[in-house]
């Protein structure tokens, strides 16, 4: 499929791991800096407190590259107040065209090691007889790499192509986006991110199952792994982070767990990118300029420090994430519903905005995707031992950008 973006080049059996290759060196990952994805993680903090604070908030895990992407196709559709309004709201820069920015990211995420499989896909549908702006055109197939194509919104089967578009670039993990379009759609533009990796320490099954203390309180029992070495472990005042590397040192899982039972919105607090930035670099003064470096303890000046033989029980699971975004993203100062955007056609305005996103971390490793969709119309419509809920990040080393984030109060 057109632009997707394939960086594992092992063989892929059927249940989605890495197979029929050999073992492959560690990686020097080098530490870079790139404006959308140093915007990123304030971004992915931002829209998850929006999130979190909403009333009977649950789990809620995002990808904030995958919205990322799909609101720079959208930007790059727009013009004046409202495009820098969007680009402020991601945190880029209003005076750089995102297209650009979303080329470099991209294109570096192809450059990656043969352990982790990381896809990207883009695509836009528009309506059969709709001429989109020649320039936005190469925009999208030049710098997003995505698949445009033609499609009857009125039709009952328009919103099946969509979802098996989707289905097809998660990898089966995502299978249903959209449930139907309204009258006056016109255009829709989705991102796909798939992330399977492995452990670069396995962790190994434990034979009793624990209680997991959810937000409301109540225990439920799940399955329990454990590690007993190559944990990476900070602890600081009111939290300890555990930083858990892939197989060949690109990406890495940041989990933090708060010294006490939060309820959704207490992680507000516990989630400043003030606080995020500290934690990461706290890593970094043990583990160097990549997440994914060698380990050396390290003790701080503020009852902080890093252990590099940490052991670690957490739960295996299994969950489905989906949220309408149009509310946080007004919130952050989009424009949205309502956000004109004249390349795809006059008069068309972004009127929705939704993620779906899957995650699966068991003993050899972890399995995310993501998909974010946005439709376009000419009118608009009304809009340590983790038992208690915990953080989870899934980061690109070499930039500290989470591709993936969340808050897991439920299991």
């Amino acid at each position: 499929m057109r632009g997707r973006w394939k960086l594992a080049v092992c063989g892929v059996v059927a249940s989605g791991l890495l197979s029929g290759c050999g073992e492959v060196p560690e990686l020097v990952v080098q530490h870079v800096s790139m404006r959308l994805t140093d915007a990123t993680g304030g971004f992915g903090l931002a829209l998850l407190d929006h999130l979190l604070v909403q009333p009977d908030s649950g789990n809620v895990f995002i990808s904030p590259l995958s919205a990322t992407i799909a609101l720079s196709m959208a930007a790059s559709a727009a013009q004046g107040d409202t495009r820098v309004a969007m680009l402020k709201a991601m945190g880029l820069d209003p005076a750089i065209d995102p297209s650009g920015e979303a080329r470099q990211i991209i294109e570096r995420l192809d450059q990656s090691d043969a352990n982790a499989q990381l896809e990207l896909a883009q695509a836009l549908w528009a309506q059969q007889g709709l001429q989109l702006s020649p320039a936005y055109v190469m925009k999208l197939r030049d710098a997003f790499k995505a698949q445009i194509a033609n499609v009857d919104f009125s039709s009952p089967q328009a919103p099946s192509i969509v979802n098996a578009w989707v289905d097809a670039a998660t990898h089966h993990k995502i299978d249903h986006l959209v449930d139907t379009f309204d009258p006056g759609t016109v255009s829709y533009l989705v991102n796909a991110t798939y992330f399977h990796a492995l452990w670069g320490t396995e962790f190994k099954p434990m034979s009793d199952h624990a209680d997991f203390h959810t937000f409301s309180g109540q225990a439920t029992k799940v399955s329990m792994m454990q590690r007993d070495e190559s944990v990476t472990e900070l602890r600081a005042p009111g939290y300890v982070a555990e930083l858990l590397p892939y197989k060949g040192g690109r990406f890495s899982a940041v989990l933090i767990l708060p010294d006490a039972a939060l309820k959704p919105a207490g992680f507000s607090s516990l989630l400043t990118l003030e606080h995020w930035n500290q934690t990461l670099q706290y890593l970094h003064n043990a583990v160097g300029s990549s997440l994914g470096g060698q380990c050396k303890p390290w003790v701080g000046d503020t009852n902080s420090s890093v252990d590099c033989h940490g052991s670690l029980q957490m739960p295996k699971f299994k969950l489905d994430y989906g949220v309408d975004l149009v509310g946080a993203l007004h919130s952050m100062g989009m424009p949205v519903p309502g956000a004109e955007v004249p390349a795809i056609c006059g008069g068309c305005v972004l009127t929705d905005v939704v993620q779906k996103t899957h995650l699966e971390v068991d003993e050899k490793g972890t399995t995310a995707a993501a998909a974010t969709g946005g439709s376009v119309a000419t009118s608009l419509r009304s809009p340590t031992i983790v038992n208690r809920p915990f953080v989870l990040a899934l980061i690109d080393n070499a930039s500290d950008a989470p591709l993936f984030l969340g808050v897991i109060g439920k299991l």
